[in-house]
């Protein structure tokens, strides 16, 4: 498949989309646990079904290669098509499942508003690096991960801790974020809840 764009274009819609679908995510399950419970999930595993088995069986389906056209880092989709949603939605099932709602939201808002803006902030305004990471990119990710964060957590030293330790993953991790910041943060809480 090949771009007449460049690989900047694609990265800017790609964390666009990450932020304010994440954002989106986090409300949905914020209001609807409450009311249908964990068929909530019942979506979100169809979709990453359908993420996994569409470019399989339909490579040349007309939304998936749109969305792989403008979406898809290049590598990826060659080797693992989706990668970063279906990473995203297999991490988000831990905080859902294990934390209360509003921690939970909160893990899912600091990996997608602290992910995107740390890309966005590293990649265009990064200055001291540290392999592909910048330490601009981190502080974004702390600060924004903690401003979004306060909107489901009422206390500002819990959001602060998420975000920070969240930055650190994100850092620090070479492997997909998507999948070990919402993983980790929800066994930092946890862990956080058994010494309290």
């Amino acid at each position: 498949m090949k771009r007449n764009k460049p690989n900047s274009h694609v990265e800017v819609g790609r964390q666009l989309v990450h932020l304010f679908l994440g954002i989106a995510i986090s409300f949905v399950v914020y209001y609807l646990v409450p009311i249908i419970g964990y068929f909530i999930l019942l979506p979100l595993i169809l979709a990453l079904i359908l993420l996994i088995v569409v470019p399989r069986i339909h490579p040349d389906l007309k939304i998936a290669n749109h969305l792989l056209y403008h979406f898809e880092r290049d590598h990826d989709i060659l080797n693992f098509p989706f990668r970063g949603s279906i990473w995203y939605g297999i991490g988000i099932i831990a905080p859902i499942l294990l934390l209360p709602l509003n921690v939970a939201c909160a893990v899912i808002v600091i990996l997608s508003v602290g992910d995107s803006t740390s890309t966005l902030i590293g990649k265009f305004f990064g200055r001291i690096r540290l392999g592909d990471k910048s330490l601009e990119g981190f502080l974004a990710f702390v600060f924004f991960g903690f401003i979004s964060a306060m909107m489901f957590i009422n206390n500002p030293i819990l959001a602060i801790l998420l975000a920070f330790f969240g930055g650190i993953i994100e850092f620090f991790t070479f492997m997909d974020d998507n999948f070990l910041v919402p993983t980790g943060l929800t066994i930092f809480y946890l862990i956080l809840n058994i010494l309290s």
